[in-house]
């Protein structure tokens, strides 16, 4: 294993677009069923959205001013906190698009006792980003400024006109259209054009490809994109990668190797990608990137918090802690 010592070669930004959401989460024993009441346990609030946390995931990975958000907030006093939480990470705001007269987006999470989740989401201001924003003001100086995009679930144009501004700039573009997977595949051809990695769980990417399991729907998108690299998550399983003529899996951690238990799986997979993409940058192959980015979210899914993906510092600590413990089992078996 690396020891992640490889460095950024022009050192410039990561830059996300995406989401970002004040979380309402609501700590139950079981789900509900339809017109059932159940106590909730406890309730705790924290920032959150799609956009927001994979933004924090890749400034605890790269430090300080090297991670941006881009994404908007409505005229209400969750944009101030939402601003504050993430100035407090290290990321750079400038991308920030304010909405007047609409209330900034809100999700409120049901978690089970077994750490899984059911999300209802208000975009709120989310949804008004046009390509407009994208082509103007902070977002685009973020953009252009970038040697990564990581593009996630905003309006497909707004998407399209992202990824094209950011190639324009020179700069791996990482889609991650998650729930924008229903509109089809034929859909988002518009961003694929402009991308070097589609970054979906298995079932979006066996959904939007037609197939019957995750290793045809990749082969099917390399078929259709011969240089797009596919990478394809699995949970506790780890992901299957297709990138640079080669096709592997990284594999996946689970909580009780760390010690640890799930608490929230809220969140796992943006600090999968956060860390993926750092890794990218940091000049990592994505093979190796992805077994960075499956422990992050493993031990994300320990803490409750939505953003709980680890900093470098905690990541590495725990990968050596790992990789001598299974060392040690190879040994004595």
């Amino acid at each position: 294993m690396a020891t992640g010592k490889a460095v950024s070669k022009k050192g410039g930004l990561l830059s996300v677009l995406g989401a970002i959401n004040w979380d309402i989460s609501l700590f139950e024993d079981r789900f509900a069923r339809p017109g059932e009441e159940m106590p909730v346990r406890r309730v705790e609030e924290f920032s959150g959205g799609k956009g927001g946390n994979v933004s924090v995931a890749a400034a605890r990975i790269l430090g300080p001013g090297r991670a941006a958000f881009v994404g908007a907030l409505g005229s209400d006093e969750v944009c101030d906190k939402q601003v504050a939480e993430l100035k407090s990470e290290g990321v750079v705001v400038e991308g920030v698009i304010r909405i007047p007269g609409v209330q900034s987006g809100r999700a409120y999470i049901l978690i089970d006792s077994r750490g899984r989740k059911t999300i209802h989401t208000h975009f709120g201001a989310n949804e008004k980003v046009t390509p407009h924003h994208i082509h103007s003001g902070g977002a685009s100086r973020m953009i252009s400024r970038s040697e990564v995009v990581v593009i996630m679930d905003p309006p497909t144009e707004v998407s399209a006109a992202a990824a094209q501004l950011a190639k324009k700039a020179g700069a791996k573009v990482l889609y991650s259209p998650g729930v924008r997977t229903q509109e089809g595949l034929a859909s988002l051809e518009v961003v694929l054009k402009n991308s070097d990695f589609l970054v979906l769980d298995r079932i979006e990417l066996m959904n939007i490809f037609r197939a019957e399991d995750e290793e045809k729907a990749v082969q099917l998108a390399k078929e259709k994109h011969p240089r797009l690299g596919v990478v394809a998550t699995l949970g506790p399983e780890g992901c299957l990668v297709a990138a640079d003529g080669l096709v592997g899996r990284a594999s996946g951690f689970d909580a009780s190797e760390l010690g640890e238990a799930v608490v929230n799986t809220t969140g796992c997979g943006d600090a999968f990608l956060g860390v993926f993409a750092s890794y990218l940058m940091m000049g990592h192959g994505p093979l190796e990137s992805a077994n960075w980015a499956n422990l992050a979210g493993a031990i994300k899914a320990t803490k409750v918090q939505t953003r709980g993906s680890p900093a470098r510092s905690e990541l590495e600590r725990v990968m050596k802690k790992v990789d001598k413990k299974r060392r040690s089992a190879l040994g004595s078996g």
